[in-house]
């Protein structure tokens, strides 16, 4: 980048506290139209226009993968020429024509940047322009000298080590820097040691305002050094660290019973699976398994103050700052002070302040204050320092009063488990008498009914109830009779109810009937009369007078022998009548006798007689008591409140959480005193290292000095259980002495390299592998054809067998490593993000097929307008005239800018978090140059935008999908992706495909250009 363009001394004299960077002067191009160029300036703008394109390819790069990726500001070059090496002359050779064969080249001629910062690049749009700033993100500049160590020899190259170090010391090399010319001076101290070598420069060599801005890999001066150490040991010097695991088979295979909850110290929510981690915990090395949603990061902050309440130390590490930040966040929670040590990234854009002001070094700075809030008073002057401590009313914890509360969360949780019981009793008895409902209906006396009420009985009561029925009918229609008023007249007096006049009245007609006279003379008349009284002298006998007179009275007169017979009966009617109404009487008495020993009311004997004209009498009689019993055991249940039990249980699990954070305060505060009984020299230390820690990260002979007397960290080590840091900065900042952790626990291991692993293995005795062997694999070190290995085999003569190639699985990660190795392995299954259909993909193609089906909990369903769906494709028409790449869908990222505007527009996702992924890099920096020429901030507006390797280990609330393809003939272009063809890029991209389709958490949104039938399969 030519100096017009970069002003570098402002640039170095800039603080990195300042929001704004410094802008890249491309004045022509920010300010021209293309169509009003004019020859004149023809030439400037198309030199600015070429390094405005690589500066916006650098600055998507850095935003779509910024856990991988560092942008670097280069200035200061130097050209030298040096010998080149006689291996590699002889590994040239072979590339060489026979012709030129005797030409092999014996120096070679670079240019090298001497200094370099990491720096960020931010884009700002005004008046229709994007411009560019450089902002630095580290205070350190790197003096890179590594390249010439080779030629300057040991001597000489740690000597002009040494001297840098005291400008780094001095902060001569932090910014902002006022005084360029300290750069100049330390060309000259390299000139003066580069004369004493072979190699070949010139004053001209050094340009310091040659600068230049570039993008690569993050690497870690820290982790070379300690890899370079670590090479020389000898086996048994890793007896003591978790790197034995590799080589040795013992105490891998342990299984140890998991703790009572009184005895265990996980302050947050937990389930089964996450609580079996503890019983491969005290293995050398082990592995979690954690899928996407199933409280991977919730499991290690439990796991971390376990550990620490048992007085373990604990290393933390990652090489994705999220998954650090995300632990952090949580143990933050606890309000514990002193319980992990951070060390944040200043560089990061996944970082605010917060987590700054999080570190370790502002907590080192305050831990004087810390002591003297707690109520300590030190008195160092005495022989032996004296600490004094105030005792602060309920501030005692202890892991009784812990297992008290979660008895009493035992009590509550069975309790509310009781109550839900109850409730899904109820429920369920509910349900049934529901399918009862007919058969449901109050029983008299339920106990008679089940054991009297039998098919005989029913079929005598309908026989009563028939003859009742009868029977009635019969007094009745009597009842109508006008005779009958007559003969209450005449026999109001006589009991006629209970006697059986009517069968001595048939008598008497009988007698009638055979010889009753029918004629006029009255002599004949008596005659007749005096010999039937005679005749039925015993009949007449049971006769009362009243019904006498009356037979006597009517027999007496001067009426036909018909006409006498139909008095008698209508005589013989009137009794009859009364003996009925007798036998009504009974018979309805009967009735009730049955009914009542059937345990029925009549209605309730008609209900039943209505069922069993649809059913048999035995499954009538069955369901009827089981409707009675189902009442019976309803009103027996008790149920207790759920809600007001589940408040109660949530406040002693917050009490329980709220112990454990004391408990370990506690724990972290005697520590501490402890520590400062020791005297001056501990505080000296936690002074120097409050400074040290704020320091940046380039800040090389600082933290050399640090590793090189281990007393420092380990002092502070004593007090501060967790240390939570990306890998590098484990080498960066604590010695390389075996064991000095008990655990070194790593999360997404699945992206962590073998080489970082290493080194942080050795400072820990075991070793915990957090990760998914389905996702990503740190693909910064996959190799692109076999050429460099084909020219190291050919060199040394490896056999065939013991080639790495460039295919298949040869990029393994340190999880990879650790399953190969056999560990125990506890897999977490319950997934908490998203609803079955999000996450269903994944589980289908990933999990399920190995055995690790998840089982979805989560429920929470957010519908997309009307449509009942989570996920929803939105079908793009391509508007032909715009795209202009195959890798760039210009109408699909205009579809989603429109459709992010109205999901913001929207209420119920005005507080959402939004993804926007594609599988194409070019596809994410248009997509990011379209929402920021509209105004929009990944910062501020709650949405990211990038590839899949920059959201492992995050997640959103709604994931946008950008598939950019056409037509299924560019299915060519998803190769890279899928791995056609077999090269090396197929089993990490399975994983990257994972990724990609498991970080929602209510919706997902697929925005194709091409109908879905014509998608190609794969």
């Amino acid at each position: 980048m030519p100096e017009h363009f970069l002003n570098l001394t402002e640039l170095l004299e800039s603080d990195i506290d300042e929001n704004a960077g410094k802008l890249i002067n491309l004045e022509t191009f920010y300010s021209l139209d293309p169509q009003k160029i004019t020859k004149e300036n023809q030439k400037q703008y198309n030199e600015e226009q070429s390094i405005a394109k690589k500066i916006e390819e650098i600055y998507n790069k850095g935003r779509n993968d910024p856990y991988t990726k560092q942008i670097f500001f280069s200035f200061g070059y130097y050209e030298v020429e040096i010998p080149v090496k006689e291996e590699e002359i002889e590994l040239r050779s072979d590339y060489l024509s026979e012709e030129n064969e005797n030409e092999k080249p014996t120096t070679k001629i670079d240019r090298y940047p001497l200094f370099s910062l990491p720096i960020s690049i931010e884009k700002v749009f005004e008046k229709g322009a994007g411009k560019y700033f450089i902002k630095p993100i580290d205070t350190g500049i790197q003096v890179n000298i590594g390249i010439l160590a080779d030629i300057l020899g040991e001597d000489l190259y740690y000597k002009l080590i040494e001297e840098f170090g005291r400008y780094e010391v001095k902060g001569d090399l932090s910014l902002p820097i006022t005084n360029v010319a300290i750069f100049d001076e330390i060309w000259d101290k390299i000139r003066a040691q580069l004369k004493l070598t072979d190699a070949k420069f010139s004053e001209e060599s050094f340009v310091l305002n040659e600068m230049r801005v570039g993008i690569s890999p993050k690497v870690n001066y820290f982790i070379a050094d300690d890899l370079q150490k670590l090479s020389k040991y000898e086996e048994d010097d890793f007896k003591n660290t978790s790197l034995i695991s590799w080589i040795e088979d013992e105490n891998l295979s342990s299984k140890d019973e998991i703790p009572e909850e009184g005895e265990l110290y996980f302050p947050f929510l937990y389930d089964e699976y996450q609580l079996r981690i503890l019983s491969n915990i005290n293995n050398n090395a082990s592995i979690v398994q954690g899928p996407p949603g199933t409280g991977k990061s919730q499991t290690i902050a439990n796991l971390l103050c376990h550990l620490a309440a048992k007085g373990k130390k604990v290393l933390f590490v990652s090489q994705k700052e999220q998954a650090l930040k995300v632990v952090k966040d949580m143990l933050k929670k606890l309000g514990t002070r002193y319980l992990f040590g951070y060390m944040p990234d200043v560089g990061s854009i996944q970082l605010n302040e917060e987590d700054r002001l999080d570190g370790i070094a502002p907590q080192l700075a305050a831990l004087e204050s810390h002591i003297d809030e707690l109520g300590y008073k030190i008195y160092p002057r005495r022989k032996y320092p004296l600490i004094v401590y105030k005792e602060e009313k309920g501030s005692l914890i202890t892991d009784k009063s812990i297992k008290n509360i979660v008895e009493k969360k035992i009590e509550l949780k069975q309790l509310f488990n009781q109550s839900i019981e109850a409730q899904r009793l109820f429920y369920k008895l509910y349900q049934e008498l529901e399918d009862l409902k007919e058969y449901d209906f109050e029983i008299s006396n339920p106990r008679l009914f089940q054991s009297t009420f039998s098919d005989d009985l029913r079929k005598k009561i309908i026989e009563l109830k028939n003859d009742i029925e009868k029977l009635g009918r019969e007094v009745r229609n009597y009842e109508k009779n006008k005779k009958k008023a007559e003969f209450d007249k005449l026999f109001s007096i006589l009991d006629l109810k209970n006697n059986h006049y009517s069968e001595l009245v048939r008598k008497i007609i009988d007698d009638i009937v055979k010889g009753g006279y029918d004629g006029h003379n009255k002599i004949f008349r008596s005659l007749k009369n005096t010999l039937q009284k005679l005749r039925l002298k015993n009949v007449r006998f049971a006769f009362p007078r009243e019904l006498l007179d009356f037979i006597d009275d009517q027999l007496g007169q001067d009426i036909s022998k018909i006409q006498a017979i139909k008095t008698m009966e209508e005589l013989l009617n009137y009794c009859r009548y009364h003996e009925q109404q007798q036998e009504l009487e009974k018979m309805e008495n009967d009735l009730e006798d049955s009914l009542n020993s059937s345990g029925l009311s009549n209605k309730e004997f008609l209900q039943i007689e209505k069922l069993i004209s649809k059913a048999n009498f035995n499954e009538v009689k069955e369901k009827i008591l089981r409707a009675s019993e189902i009442h019976s055991q309803l009103n027996e249940i008790k149920i207790e409140n759920p809600n007001d039990i589940s408040l109660s249980l949530n406040g002693a699990e917050k009490t329980r959480q709220q112990r454990i954070a004391k408990y370990l305060q506690n724990i972290i505060n005697k520590k501490i005193l402890d520590k400062y009984k020791e005297g001056t020299s501990v505080r000296a230390i936690v002074r120097k290292l409050a400074k040290a820690f704020g320091k940046s990260k380039k800040a090389y002979r600082t933290f050399d000095r640090l590793r090189d007397n281990p007393d420092n960290f380990l002092a502070i080590m004593d007090f501060i259980p967790i240390w939570i840091m990306e890998l590098d900065d484990a080498s960066r900042i604590i010695p390389l002495g075996p064991g000095i952790f008990d655990y070194v626990i790593f999360d997404e291991s699945s992206q962590c390299n073998i080489a970082y692993g290493i080194p942080a293995m050795y400072r820990a005795k075991k070793a915990l592998f957090v990760g998914d062997s389905e996702q990503m694999r740190d693909d910064t070190i996959i190799f692109k054809s076999n050429r460099s290995f084909d020219e190291l085999a050919k060199k040394y003569q490896i056999s065939e067998d013991l080639q790495i190639k460039a295919t298949g699985e040869a990029v393994q990660s340190i999880l990879d490593i650790a399953r190969l190795r056999g560990l125990e392995e506890v897999p977490l299954r319950n997934h908490y993000r998203s609803p079955k259909e999000l996450i269903g993909f994944s589980n289908k193609y990933f999990y399920k097929p190995k055995g690790k089906e998840l089982i979805i909990q989560n429920t929470n369903y957010l519908a997309y307008k009307n449509t009942n769906q989570i996920m929803v494709i939105h079908p793009v028409e391509v508007d032909w005239d715009k795209e202009v790449s195959e890798r760039i869908n210009v109408s699909e990222a205009e579809n989603i800018l429109d459709f992010f505007r109205e999901l913001k527009s929207d209420k119920r996702y005005q507080e959402k978090s939004i993804g926007i992924l594609s599988f194409f890099n070019a596809q994410a920096a248009y997509l990011r140059e379209l929402f920021e020429k509209e105004g929009y901030k990944e910062e501020t507006d709650n949405y990211k935008i990038g590839i899949i390797e920059g959201i492992q280990g995050d997640e959103k609330d709604i994931i946008l999908y950008s598939f950019v393809i056409r037509n299924p003939d560019q299915k060519n272009k998803y190769i890279p992706l899928t791995g056609e063809g077999g090269d090396i890029r197929a089993g990490i991209n399975k994983g990257r495909v994972n990724v990609a389709f498991s970080r929602a958490r209510l919706q997902t949104h697929c925005f194709v250009s091409m109908p879905i039938e014509e998608i190609p399969n794969g």
